[in-house]
């Protein structure tokens, strides 16, 4: 039961690893997007075929808006890795009570047969 239930937390452990390591990636990415200059944007949607015609005003509040959206994100992907790494953390030291369990157990059940030996 102990061998099972290791497994599962190790490869939840993997899982959430991998989430984490996606969560960067995106928080990564979306600050990069922040960075971004409006005259940078502008060429970026001129070449995407969004914003012709649109006065540098209109361009400029789009952008804000834009930005605006990025950082709310940004907050709830940091909460995220937040989370991830506290679950991370928990599963850690219940993989590694585990195995400690498991450990005492067989010292246990050798000593028990040397003994009875």
């Amino acid at each position: 039961m102990i061998i099972q239930s290791t497994h599962e937390r190790v490869s939840e452990q993997a899982e959430i690893e991998f989430r984490q390591l996606a969560l960067k990636s995106l928080v990564t990415l979306r600050n990069k997007q922040l960075q971004e200059s409006l005259d940078h944007r502008i060429k970026r949607a001129l070449q995407g075929g969004t914003w012709i015609g649109l006065t540098r005003s209109t361009c400029l509040r789009l952008h804000n808006q834009e930005k605006a959206r990025i950082r709310e994100q940004v907050a709830q992907l940091q909460f995220k890795q937040a989370h991830m790494r506290e679950k991370l953390t928990e599963t850690r030291k219940a993989v590694a009570r585990a195995r400690r369990l498991r450990t005492s157990q067989q010292a246990a059940a050798r000593k028990s047969r040397s003994a009875s030996s």
